[in-house]
């Protein structure tokens, strides 16, 4: 009898954990489709998502109403069209991929204020206006130690005369770039990947290719004073904003340095 009451028991417990974990696998898999839906939904990638759908429901409607030579297309080219995808839309991949897990280290804290925001833009306009290149990238939520490492640790508060010191012509720092973590100036002659991207026009020159390339690596904001015109750029999220006005850069940064902003693809001038 007691043996009976004890396998009842165990089959009871046995049932409540396996719906218990149902349950708990449909949570998470609700709750992983909602944060890549709403990153995607931010991006240039949503249109394809609403394609993928567009195509799944017609591949039903076709098996459902026996439509041979439609389902035999769909089914076909469906493989290459995911291949085609996963080489164009391999920047928002990879950020899809690499921001999952990572910190947002601006989390409840003003970017204004962590950035010294005012510091910065000074030294930027200052350097484009006298030509003088310079590079700065600034981590948000995927971590950029890796790059950081390739250079020279610096680890000093953002200020305008330490920004110019390091881009001024002929010293030792001034190629590579300059690496800005939680509020710091972590690095300086940093390397960074180049891109290949049709953004890039001839005349600009390895600076431009290495902002655009992190840019399309890493979520990473990232500003650019180029020596040849004295123009502004600033390249995130994969897209490269050119010939930005010194009024204007503020609020460019402030808009993706904001967690409720910082994906989205276009930024609309005030």
């Amino acid at each position: 009898m007691m043996h009976a009451l004890f396998d009842r028991v165990i089959y009871n417990m046995n049932m409540f954990w396996d719906f218990f974990r149902n349950i708990i696998d449909v949570l998470l898999v609700a709750y992983l489709l909602f944060k890549v839906y709403e990153y995607l939904s931010r991006t240039r990638a949503m249109q394809l998502l609403k394609g993928f759908i567009a195509i799944f429901i017609l591949a039903i409607l076709s098996s459902k109403l026996h439509l041979e030579t439609l389902n035999w297309v769909i089914t076909n080219v469906t493989t290459s069209v995911i291949l085609a995808v996963i080489i164009i839309f391999q920047p928002e991949l990879r950020r899809i991929i690499t921001q999952f897990g990572q910190r947002n280290w601006i989390s409840g804290e003003n970017p204004e204020d962590v950035l010294q925001l005012d510091e910065l833009v000074n030294a930027i306009t200052s350097m484009a206006e006298e030509k003088i290149g310079s590079l700065i990238v600034i981590e948000r939520k995927t971590g950029l130690r890796s790059y950081a490492e390739s250079g020279v640790a610096i680890n000093a508060g953002i200020s305008e005369e330490i920004l110019r010191t390091i881009f001024f012509p002929n010293t030792a720092l001034h190629d590579g770039a300059v690496i800005i973590q939680e509020g710091k100036i972590s690095a300086a002659a940093c390397y960074l990947p180049l891109s290949d991207s049709k953004q890039l026009k001839k005349h600009h020159g390895a600076r431009h290719r290495a902002a655009l390339g992190i840019a399309e690596e890493t979520d990473a904001l990232v500003l650019v004073s180029s020596e040849e015109t004295g123009s502004i750029s600033v390249m995130v999220n994969g897209r490269m904003y050119s010939k930005v006005r010194e009024s204007e850069l503020k609020n460019m940064i402030l808009f993706f340095m904001n967690p409720k902003s910082a994906d989205e693809e276009r930024y609309t001038p005030r």
